[in-house]
């Protein structure tokens, strides 16, 4: 695979994704080097510096390197930023996800994020798990207020989910995070809690489509972007994506009735990003995972109408990992129509770069894709540069 200025460090393929199952390890941290030992190594240039803006209705694109680099949202190694971060920043990565091994304390938080913006070139977006309950990386940690669980927030009002998600925004944004990967808008079923469990607000989809929408205002309320997620639903499925593939064997009917509502009131209310999940869902597409599959992705922009940020989890899981590698998931991604691709495990992550921009070279995937995935992300991080150019 392509190298893009790193030198290839062993990749562990650790199952871990959005938000892990019970059970499930987040990524191991990598020794950081010791204060004085990282001040000694030179760092490499960054993969792209830009320079003055022209005049005109379209600033000039960066290198396809760095665009296809900016489509990955990454984890890192550590609690302090380290030669490792640092390369994969400079390389043009588009954002960093922390997970627990990142966080110590908010002042540690607050630091690290700072040194990683420092070194971007364009703004990085900075993503977490927050989710109300179980899965929440920063209340896990003692950092923010623990919260209830998603499904017992769903019985409350409206308003007492949108302020419990502007009280998650505010400490989110106080700690330098920009995303948060929630909510899930997954429904489960009825008689059993299945894999998402008391992650989802419900079993009745008009239920969850209002905690959901609620949860979205909250969270932009607070200038947080809310990623819904795992379209076009785990709510009803038993097995865990982290370790192998779903299957949901509900007609394209069901989904319409049970599945997609929250996801519909989510993009009315304006949520700037979905995320697909890892399902094989055969009433859609019966040969690839709905992270892979442009059939999934059409019925969410055209039939659904959603414009934008289209999100993949983690490609190191499991339900991926045993058919494809981490640069063959991402090539037929963002041939689906994703714009950004989560990697929980970094080191390898400009590698993944390389095998986009290899099979546009080789001609299996449009340079065009590639740039409206990129100019979609710059959006979704409200980089305005190359406003004039969107897709």
């Amino acid at each position: 695979m392509r190298r893009l200025g790193l030198l290839r460090t062993s990749l562990a393929l650790v199952l871990v994704a959005c938000g892990p199952g019970p059970g499930t390890p987040a990524p191991s941290a990598a020794p950081s080097a010791p204060a004085a030992s990282q001040a000694a190594i030179a760092s490499p240039a960054p993969a792209w510096t830009p320079g003055p803006r022209a005049s005109g209705a379209c600033a000039e694109l960066p290198p396809l390197a760095f665009r296809a680099a900016q489509l990955l949202l990454v984890g890192i190694p550590g609690t302090a930023i380290a030669q490792t971060s640092r390369d994969l920043v400079r390389g043009g990565v588009g954002g960093i996800i922390l997970y627990g091994p990142n966080i110590a304390d908010a002042g540690q938080v607050r630091s690290l994020v700072a040194a990683l913006q420092h070194e971007a070139s364009v703004p990085l977006a900075i993503a977490v798990d927050e989710e109300p309950g179980r899965v929440a990386r920063f209340a896990t940690a003692g950092i923010l207020p623990a919260t209830p669980t998603a499904r017992a927030l769903g019985g409350r009002s409206a308003a007492s989910i949108r302020s419990t998600a502007r009280s998650i925004g505010r400490g989110l944004a106080g700690l330098g995070v920009t995303v948060d990967l929630a909510p899930v808008l997954d429904v489960t079923s009825a008689t059993a809690l299945g894999v998402i469990g008391d992650r989802s607000f419900g079993s009745d989809p008009a239920a969850v489509a209002r905690a959901g929408t609620a949860f979205v205002e909250g969270l932009q309320a607070a200038g947080i972007a809310a990623v819904a997620k795992h379209f076009p639903g785990h709510g009803e499925t038993t097995v865990d994506s982290h370790t192998s593939l779903p299957k949901v064997a509900a007609s394209l009917a069901t989904l319409r009735r049970r599945a997609l509502p929250p996801f519909v009131a989510a993009i009315a209310a304006g949520v700037p990003a979905i995320m697909l999940g890892h399902l094989l869902v055969p009433s859609i597409d019966g040969s690839l995972p709905a992270s892979l599959s442009p059939a999934v992705v059409h019925l969410l922009r055209e039939d659904l109408g959603f414009k934008g940020l289209v999100m993949t989890d983690d490609l190191y899981m499991g339900a991926l990992a045993a058919r494809w590698d981490a640069g063959q998931a991402a090539e037929k991604a963002v041939a689906a129509g994703a714009d950004m691709l989560i990697l929980s495990a970094g080191t390898g992550a400009l590698d993944v770069a390389g095998a986009i921009v290899d099979a546009v070279r080789g001609g299996r995937l449009a340079e065009k894709t590639v740039t409206d995935a990129f100019l979609r992300v710059e959006r979704f991080k409200h980089v305005d540069r190359w406003a004039g150019c969107a897709p």
